[in-house]
C-alpha cells in the first residue's frame, strides 16, 4: 500500500513538472514572438518610470543605517554624493555607449545634491538619471535593429577602419551622429566575426537580430523596483565597495541564486542565455 502511494505521488510529481515545462517552453516561444512584434519607435517604446513614496522612506533609512551601523564612518556629504554619481553613471554606462555629453551635463546639477535629497527622503534624482538613460539605451537598441534587418548585405569589409573594444576610459559622446558612428562599427565588428566562422548573411541577421532584440525585450521590463534597487546599491557601494542594497525579494532571489536551487519544487535551475534551465530533479 505505501509502495502504491509513492508510485501515485511520484506519477503526479511527474505530470506537474511536465505540465510545468510546458508552460515554460510555451512561454519562452511566445517570448520570441513578441520580441519582433515590438514596433521600433522611440515614441511609442519610452515611458518615464515613476518612484513611490516607500521608496524615499526607505533610502532615508538605509542612509541612518549606513551612518550609524557601518563598520566604515562615512558622511554623508557632498564628497559622498559626487562619488554615488559617478559611481551611479558607471553602472549604467561605464562604457560610453548610450549616454551623450549634453546628457551628463544636465544631469551634472545632482552631482552635489544626492546626499540632500536622500536625507529629505527623495530619490528622484536617481530616477530622473535612469529615465535619460533607458531613452537613450532605447534609441540605441533602435538603431542596431534597424542596421541589423536592413545593412549587413551592404557593409564594405575592403575599408580601413578601427573600433575601440574598450570604452571605459573614452569620453562621453558629443553628438547622437558620432553614437551612430560607434555602434555602425560596433554592429560590422559582430558581422565580421561572425562571418569567420562560417555564417551567412541570412544566418548572421538572424542572431543579431534576435540578440538586440532580446536585448529591447528586457530592458522594456525595468519596473520601478529594479531602477531602485540600482540606485540604493550604488549609494550603499559609495560607502564601500563590498555593500549593496537588497530589496526583501531580492535578497531572497540572491540568496537562491547562490544555492542554485528551489526547494519547493525540488529541481536545481540554472540560467542559459535569457532563459531559466532545469539542469537536475
Amino acid at each position: 500500500m505505501q509502495i502504491t502511494k509513492l508510485l501515485l505521488f511520484r506519477n503526479l510529481y511527474l505530470a506537474s513538472l511536465s505540465i510545468f515545462c510546458a508552460f515554460s517552453n510555451l512561454s519562452t516561444a511566445q517570448e520570441e514572438i513578441n520580441q519582433f512584434n515590438i514596433v521600433l519607435d522611440i515614441e511609442a517604446l519610452y515611458s518615464e518610470i515613476s518612484s513611490q513614496t516607500i521608496h524615499g522612506e526607505t533610502a532615508a533609512d538605509l542612509l541612518e543605517e549606513l551612518q550609524t551601523k557601518h563598520y566604515v564612518a562615512v558622511e554623508i556629504d557632498d564628497n559622498f554624493s559626487s562619488a554615488a554619481f559617478d559611481s551611479f553613471l558607471d553602472a549604467l554606462d561605464g562604457s560610453k555607449l548610450y549616454l551623450l555629453k549634453e546628457d551628463v551635463d544636465e544631469l551634472s546639477v545632482y552631482r552635489y545634491a544626492l546626499d540632500d535629497s536622500l536625507k529629505s527622503g527623495s530619490v528622484e534624482p536617481g530616477f530622473e538619471i535612469y529615465n535619460r538613460y533607458h531613452k537613450r539605451v532605447l534609441e540605441r537598441l533602435i538603431y542596431a535593429i534597424n542596421r541589423i534587418e536592413n545593412y549587413i548585405p551592404a557593409m564594405d569589409f575592403t575599408l580601413d577602419e578601427e573600433i575601440d573594444i574598450d570604452r571605459e576610459d573614452a569620453p562621453y559622446a558629443a553628438s547622437a551622429e558620432i553614437l551612430d558612428e560607434i555602434w555602425r562599427l560596433r554592429i560590422k565588428n559582430s558581422v565580421l566575426s561572425l562571418r569567420l566562422t562560417g555564417d551567412t548573411n541570412e544566418e548572421i541577421q538572424e542572431k543579431l537580430s534576435k540578440r538586440y532584440r532580446n536585448q529591447l525585450s528586457q530592458i522594456l521590463k525595468t519596473n520601478e523596483r529594479d531602477i531602485f534597487q540600482a540606485y540604493l546599491s550604488t549609494v550603499a557601494k559609495a560607502v564601500d565597495p563590498h555593500t549593496a542594497y537588497f530589496s526583501p525579494r531580492d535578497s531572497e532571489n540572491f540568496n537562491m541564486g547562490l544555492s542554485l536551487s528551489l526547494q519547493g519544487i525540488g529541481a536545481q535551475l540554472t540560467a542559459e542565455d535569457e532563459y531559466t534551465k532545469v539542469v537536475e530533479l
